[in-house]
């Protein structure tokens, strides 16, 4: 075959390939319509070209081989049919701003491709994952304590530093508060939503939504309106744990759904790693079971970010910060030492502070300022203070 014939064959192939990937489309964005649904059409009709092209005869033939649960959706999928075309969904993703890739699509992420469960397609808003660039999940409590809080703040900032990719569900307490940190400090992240692209859940995390398009992506295998139904999220969990190459539980009660995004990282074959607690702790029963499993410890960022970089055979961007907390303590007086050794990740009142430290209200709040002053203590309400855990 000459140049000219090769080309010609080329632009066929890549035309038919466009041409299947407005019919993945249309069948991923069939409402009720799940993976396990899509599965068996395809089984069935072969590809979702002959699914739209399918005679009603063929779909009544179909729905007779199934089971009366089943055809609930599979009347769904006839009425949806009969009403919904391809150019419907292509205008309707238009409309809202929205991309889709289908997993035959070249464009689809490679980490997912291998996972059994793979999802058909993925609706997205920004962009998806760089496939050259390293991606950590950090997942935890929705529910989650001061520490918590400042623990993913702390790993979403230096995960970005390092130039990882975050990569989490946007979830209320521990996600969210990663992911802002990430992007905040000029990284990229992306959030595996548990309904449809196209809707905010949580609501209170809206800020963080409209946000994160410009600083990596939002992504669902869900379409569009699909409310946020508590079985989506344990399914969307593989997702999050297939696109990262090691998973980071920063809090999690003993039936947490990070356990699940921890479980389903190890049967990828990924790295996980948890962030200890104390052994009473309701909130930190997950991640001592998952250390006591073997799953990694994180000690301090930094002696994560080394176990990181020598796992995934990368080099440290920035150097390790080990005579940071030295240095710090070092600059305190008399009356803030007594104080920055009287605080803890738990918060602790003003007058509590005080009497512990055998100093007035008034020596105590200028060595809390000063404290403040140097990050190294937060006041986390009113009159109620933790230490501020080193970067």
């Amino acid at each position: 075959m000459d140049m000219d014939g090769m080309m010609n064959e080329l632009e066929r192939a890549e035309n038919k390939s466009s041409l299947m990937e407005r019919y993945w489309l249309w069948l991923c964005s069939c409402p009720g319509l799940y993976r396990n649904e899509i599965a068996g059409l395809i089984r069935f009709f072969g590809d979702p070209k002959n699914l739209y092209e399918a005679h009603p005869r063929e779909l009544a033939r179909w729905k007779k081989l199934e089971d009366e649960p089943t055809t609930r959706w599979v009347n769904a999928l006839i009425a949806y049919k009969d009403t919904t075309g391809l150019v419907d969904v292509e205008e309707m993703l238009v409309k809202r701003k929205l991309q889709f890739v289908s997993r035959q699509s070249e464009h689809f992420p490679e980490k997912l491709i291998h996972l059994p469960d793979c999802p058909y397609g993925l609706f997205y808003r920004g962009a998806l994952p760089d496939p050259g660039t390293p991606s950590v999940a950090v997942v935890g409590a929705r529910s989650c304590s001061t520490y918590g809080r400042q623990m993913a703040s702390l790993l979403g900032e230096r995960l970005a530093g390092e130039g990882y990719q975050v990569i989490s569900g946007m979830a209320a307490g521990i996600d969210s508060v990663a992911q802002t940190a990430c992007i905040s400090s000029g990284g990229t992240s992306f959030a595996v939503l548990g309904c449809g692209v196209d809707v905010c859940y949580p609501q209170e995390n809206v800020d963080l939504y409209d946000r994160l398009p410009e600083a990596g992506g939002i992504l669902s295998e869900y379409p569009c309106k699909t409310p946020p139904l508590r079985p989506h999220f344990p399914q969307r969990n593989r997702i999050i744990s297939g696109l990262a190459d090691a998973v980071i539980v920063v809090e999690a009660r003993a039936q947490s759904g990070s356990l699940i995004t921890a479980d389903l990282a190890l049967d990828q074959g990924k790295e996980v790693y948890a962030v200890p607690g104390r052994y009473n702790d309701l909130l930190s029963y997950g991640c001592n079971r998952l250390i006591d499993q073997g799953a990694g410890i994180v000690l301090s960022a930094d002696s994560l970010l080394d176990n990181l970089a020598a796992s995934l055979d990368l080099k440290r961007i920035h150097p390790r910060q080990d005579d940071e907390e030295r240095g710090r303590r070092s600059d305190l007086d008399e009356d803030e030492q007594k104080i920055y050794d009287a605080l803890s990740t738990d918060a602790r009142a003003l007058d509590e502070i005080a009497a512990e430290t055998g100093l007035t209200l008034l020596q105590t709040m200028r060595a809390l300022l000063g404290l403040q002053l140097k990050s190294m203590a937060i006041e986390v309400s009113k009159n109620r203070f933790t230490v501020k855990i080193a970067s």
